[in-house]
């Protein structure tokens, strides 16, 4: 089988548990691009937070970034496309949020905004993403239109956010949790399947001469978009069931292992 595209998930995918890329991972990706293979990385981290990832591959490829919100080829850090969502639907997010006494987080150029730093939830994420919060009054912003919005919180409580989003939203925007503990509302043409066949149109690749991997419910429409999509050992019934290909788990290289038996 020949392919001309790998897509990356980077968390519970690509990197182990302890936020790194092994030393297998690397160099089958590094042998891959050097036959002329592209490599993605798609992710629901902001760019910022999924860059360095890129800068450690050394690889020309792209990071898709914001489940998709935001393209960019890392090396020259030039925008290949960007999908925010409107204004009018963030002010409903945000008034969701209020009255629902949920943290929401909130992405626009790179940066990241918060109400409340010291929040608890706030706190671990920063730690864990090594990224630092803008605290600010959601209601003092000039430009509404934003990347990205999450709200965080433990999983009963986002089933209650989601619920009110579906009443007050619908679709007229699109809803994915990224973890149990985060809730994300995007600009409708925004998921991971439908922008990374936008990205493979731009660079002339075809689904069907892709290879994508995923462990989490936001990449089912990624796996399911490309010929060969993979889920994740570590990856819960309800990706594996959607798929053809299961690999090993994210601590065991199951990225390089599939990829060594099918490509190689």
């Amino acid at each position: 089988m020949k392919i001309k595209a790998v897509a990356l998930d980077l968390d519970g995918t690509l990197l182990t548990t302890d936020k790194k890329i092994s030393d297998i991972n690397r160099d089958v990706l590094k042998e891959l691009e050097q036959q002329g293979v592209k490599i993605f990385i798609v992710t629901g981290r902001t760019y910022n937070a999924a860059k360095p990832y890129a800068e450690y591959l050394d690889l020309g490829g792209v990071v898709i970034s914001y489940n998709g919100a935001k393209v960019v080829e890392y090396k020259s850090d030039r925008v290949v496309f960007e999908l925010p969502l409107q204004e009018e639907y963030v002010k409903e997010v945000i008034r969701i949020a209020r009255r629902m006494g949920v943290p929401l987080n909130l992405y626009q150029d790179n940066k990241w905004y918060v109400e409340d730093s010291s929040r608890k939830e706030v706190l671990e994420y920063a730690k864990e993403r090594d990224l630092i919060p803008i605290e600010k009054d959601f209601y003092s912003f000039d430009n509404y239109e934003m990347t990205k919005t999450v709200f965080m919180g433990a999983p009963d409580i986002l089933d209650e956010v989601n619920r009110e989003v579906e009443k007050i939203l619908g679709n007229k925007v699109y809803k994915a949790k990224s973890m149990d503990t985060l809730y994300e509302v995007l600009n409708r043409e925004v998921n991971k399947g439908l922008v990374l066949e936008r990205t493979l149109r731009t660079y002339g690749i075809t689904p069907e001469e892709c290879a994508a991997f995923g462990d989490a419910v936001n990449d089912i429409e990624m796996l399911t978009s490309v010929k060969y999509g993979v889920a994740m050992g570590n990856a819960p019934h309800e990706v594996k069931s959607r798929v053809n290909y299961v690999t090993d788990t994210n601590d065991n290289n199951g990225v390089a292992k599939f990829l060594k038996k099918f490509f190689f």
